[in-house]
């Protein structure tokens, strides 16, 4: 059974860290630490043990990163 979504997301501050793949850099796995991925159009996994991340896109609705890295 899924969980109730809310019309109004909350706001950037109040959802904790966000882990997102960062094409341009050298990603670490959080899971393992492993730099190996298979990146796809919406998320990348890793190669060693399928952690999937989000891929940091300026599209995504509300995940702001600007100054943050």
């Amino acid at each position: 059974m899924k969980a109730p979504r809310s019309p109004h997301p909350a706001p950037p501050g109040q959802r904790g860290f966000v882990i997102l793949y960062r094409p341009a850099e050298t990603n670490r796995c959080p899971g393992c630490g492993g730099s190996h991925w298979w990146v796809g159009r919406t998320s990348a996994e890793c190669h060693h043990c399928q952690v999937a991340l989000p891929l940091m896109s300026p599209l995504t609705p509300g995940i702001t990163t600007e100054g943050k890295y």
